[in-house]
C-alpha cells in the first residue's frame, strides 16, 4: 500500500509541477501558448463509462443476472509539446470512475469503481504543431486499482474485494484551443485492464475488464 500512495504522490508533483510550469509560462509569454514551438497545459474532462466484466469479474455478473455496469468517469492530466517533436503530446494522466448500481437477481447490487495512473501521449496526424484537430491517444496505466462491492439489503449480506494491477488505453479525440490559453476537448477512450486481487475463499485471482468511455473537458 505504501508503494501506491509514493506513486500516487509522485504522479500529483508531477501534474503540480507541470502545470505550474504551465501558468509562468503564460505569465511571462507575450504570445498565446498555443503559438508557441513548445507548450504545457493541463486537462480535466468528465463523461461516462461503461463497464464490460472477463476472466474472474463476468462470471459472477452473469450469475447474479445484473444490470449494465457504468458511472461517471472523470480524468485530470497535464501534456507537454516539445520544440523539436512535431506531432506529439507527452503527459501524466490520473482517470477515476465512479460506478453507479447494477441490480441483480434477489434484491442484490453490485458497484464497480476504479482509478488509474497513467503515462499518456498524443498524436495530432494532420497538425505538425500539434495544437489543435484530430489526435489519437495511447496511454499505459501503470498502476490501477479497482472496488468491487456487492450487498443484498434482504439479507443483509456484504461483500468487499480490490486489485491492483495495469492497463492500456487507446482513445480518439479532438480539440481546439481558445484564446488566453484555454481550449474545448471532447475524446472516446477504450481502456482494457488486468488486475490481482485475492478473493474470500478463492485466495489469488486475476481480474480483466475493459471500459468504454466517452468525454468532453476544458484545456488550460
Amino acid at each position: 500500500m505504501k508503494s501506491i500512495q509514493l506513486i500516487a504522490l509522485w504522479l500529483a508533483v508531477g501534474l503540480t509541477t507541470l502545470s505550474t510550469s504551465a501558468q509562468t509560462n503564460r505569465a511571462h509569454s507575450e504570445v498565446d501558448k498555443w503559438e508557441s514551438s513548445a507548450f504545457t497545459y493541463g486537462e480535466f474532462k468528465v463523461g461516462f463509462g461503461s463497464t464490460q466484466f472477463s476472466s474472474g469479474l463476468r462470471e459472477r455478473f452473469e450469475k447474479g443476472n445484473f444490470s449494465s455496469s457504468g458511472g461517471g468517469i472523470a480524468t485530470v492530466a497535464a501534456y507537454r509539446k516539445f520544440e523539436k517533436l512535431n506531432h506529439l503530446h507527452f503527459g501524466l494522466k490520473f482517470k477515476g470512475l465512479g460506478a453507479s448500481p447494477s441490480s441483480g437477481d434477489n434484491d442484490e447490487e453490485m458497484f464497480f469503481n476504479f482509478w488509474g495512473t497513467a503515462f499518456s501521449t498524443k498524436y495530432f496526424p494532420f497538425n505538425q504543431a500539434a495544437v489543435k484537430g484530430i489526435y489519437v491517444q495511447a496511454d499505459y496505466n501503470f498502476v490501477t486499482q479497482f472496488t468491487q462491492k456487492y450487498r443484498n439489503t434482504t439479507t443483509l449480506e456484504f461483500d468487499h474485494q480490490f486489485a491492483i494491477g495495469n492497463s492500456f488505453t487507446i482513445g480518439l479525440g479532438f480539440q481546439y484551443p481558445l484564446k488566453k490559453g484555454y481550449g474545448v476537448v471532447a475524446s472516446i477512450e477504450y481502456d482494457w485492464a488486468t488486475r490481482q486481487g485475492e478473493v474470500q475463499g478463492v485466495g489469488d485471482q486475476q481480474f480483466q475488464n475493459s471500459n468504454l468511455a466517452f468525454q468532453i473537458g476544458l484545456l488550460f
